[in-house]
């Protein structure tokens, strides 16, 4: 999944960040140096890795680049809005590989106690 969305990063000639991944070690930033704040930049966070190993430095960098009207991709979107103040309304997309054409993907209403960030824009994809 990670290698398709930095591929497709490439392609469109974007520079691509990871705020949270576990495809180089175990990455969870907290905090980006002020170039990497531009909004051509597509941020990708692994939901899991967000919400299970983020510092609050960490989530604190991911509210902040959730308000950026840049591109964000979030793997494993079930999972970061279970604990989170995001809901899977928040996404503009939603896109998931399936094993078998016949397999039925259904998505469980995710309920928690937070409110979403106002006027913010989100991309998300979980392949």
């Amino acid at each position: 999944k990670t290698e398709s969305i930095v591929a497709a990063s490439v392609c469109a000639n974007k520079r691509w960040l990871f705020l949270s991944s576990t495809m180089l070690k175990q990455t969870v930033r907290e905090r980006l140096i002020a170039d990497e704040y531009r909004t051509d930049n597509v941020f990708i966070l692994d939901g899991i890795v967000t919400m299970k190993r983020g510092s609050e430095q960490h989530l604190q960098l991911v509210r902040e680049v959730m308000q950026l009207p840049a591109t964000k991709v979030v793997e494993h979107p079930d999972i970061f809005v279970q604990s989170s103040e995001y809901t899977l309304d928040d996404f503009d997309y939603i896109i998931e590989l399936r094993h078998h054409p016949d397999e039925e993907i259904t998505y469980d209403v995710v309920e928690n106690n937070h409110q979403p960030f106002g006027n913010s824009i989100y991309n998300g994809f979980d392949f």
